[in-house]
């Protein structure tokens, strides 16, 4: 079974480049593809999915995007689908940062169920928080892992063979990356390959300083009583297409393949044993630093709101001076500002409360779920 990962960077116009002529390419060369399955990222808007999705279909591919799909995940099979639904992150990111998408994006997991050669599977398709904190890759973390304790628990639901794939916005040995693995024993197809799916060869990445890194992965795990053996890891959609004149990519990322073979077999090894001790605790300070960047935004945006408070005040209080008609207009002025100064200081004061709050939720039932598979773990262990 051969298997692919794609984030495709198909946000709306103004904030992409060549976006309608990329598409146009990569869903013509979708009937090229030998993949049986391919998982895309970043299909954000309605032309972009509409594109891919005839191109898909005339390449003989299945489309799904899950009941509620959002967050720009398409699915694409040959296989024939049984069923699928979509899962919303309870984590989405920070309201403010509006530049960024994260919070409006509304990323979560596609979780697909394929019917196989040797009987049915399921496959996740995601695509975790980006890292747009460099100086604060720790709070980035724990945005992920609290995403990837979601997914830990629907592979944990699953008692057959699950294949989860797509953009994890991290690298390998990353904390993150580390605790999803050892909390569903999941193993990386590519695992040893040094291919970078972000490259300074790539032509929209050609100003990149760093080296090549793979944050696109594929992860496989087999069920009880299956033997798998996973070749051909490569990267795939890294060619140039004419676009304006120029060579360029097909996306900022190179997508990511990887050649899958299990079978069912009685004497085949089940799934490893005891969850490593260490990754719970790396989970949990993990979900610790979360939980205290929720104290810290909560008491500075409750410092905004108060400042904003105070400017309404002070300028307010202008009313009690004697009325001095050469500065009518500087005092109306200020007056007018303070009464708009109201507005962030309101909005800033239920950002603190709610969206703070919510944080804390978010990593606490985090931190719950991991106590409740530890204690599983342990029962399992001593029955």
């Amino acid at each position: 079974m051969r298997l692919g990962t794609f984030n495709v960077w198909g946000l709306p116009e103004a904030f992409s480049d060549d976006v309608s002529s990329r598409m146009r390419v990569i869903a013509e060369r979708l009937a090229a593809s030998d993949l049986d399955v391919l998982l895309i990222q970043e299909a954000w808007t309605g032309p972009v999915r509409r594109t891919i999705r005839r191109g898909a279909r005339r390449a003989g591919f299945v489309v799904s995007e899950g009941e509620g799909a959002s967050g720009g995940l398409m699915t694409l099979s040959r296989l024939p689908m049984r069923a699928s639904r979509f899962d919303r992150f309870r984590f989405r990111g920070d309201p403010e940062r509006l530049d960024k998408g994260e919070y409006l994006g509304g990323k979560g997991f596609e979780t697909v169920e394929l019917e196989g050669p040797d009987g049915p599977f399921e496959i996740i398709n995601t695509h975790l928080h980006a890292r747009y904190r460099a100086e604060d890759s720790a709070i980035d973390s724990a945005v992920r892992t609290a995403q990837l304790l979601q997914i830990v628990a629907a592979v944990h639901r699953r008692p057959g063979t699950v294949v989860i794939g797509g953009d994890f916005n991290c690298r390998q040995g990353e904390p993150e990356l580390e605790v999803f693995r050892g909390l569903t024993r999941a193993v990386e197809l590519g695992a040893g390959a040094d291919l970078g799916t972000l490259s300074s060869t790539n032509f929209y990445k050609r100003d990149r300083t760093g080296p090549d890194k793979r944050i696109d992965f594929l992860f496989v795990r087999p069920g009880r009583g299956v033997a798998w053996q996973a070749h051909d890891a490569r990267l795939v959609f890294s060619e140039t297409a004419r676009i304006r004149s120029r060579d360029r990519s097909l996306s900022d990322h190179f997508g990511f393949r990887a050649e899958l073979d299990w079978q069912t077999a009685p004497a085949a090894a089940a799934v490893a044993g005891p969850i490593d001790p260490q990754i719970f605790t790396t989970a949990r300070s993990l979900l610790a630093v979360g939980i205290a960047e929720a104290d810290r935004r909560e008491r500075q945006h409750f410092r905004w709101a108060g400042a904003c408070v105070l400017a309404s005040l002070l300028g307010a209080g202008l009313r009690r001076h004697p009325a001095v008609d050469r500065r009518q207009f500087l005092r109306s002025a200020v007056q007018g500002t303070a009464v708009v100064a109201l507005a962030p200081a309101f909005a800033l004061g239920t950002l603190a409360r709610v969206d703070s709050d919510h944080k804390r939720d978010v990593f606490s039932d985090a931190r719950a779920f991991l106590t409740d598979l530890e204690a599983r773990q342990a029962r399992e262990r001593f029955a």
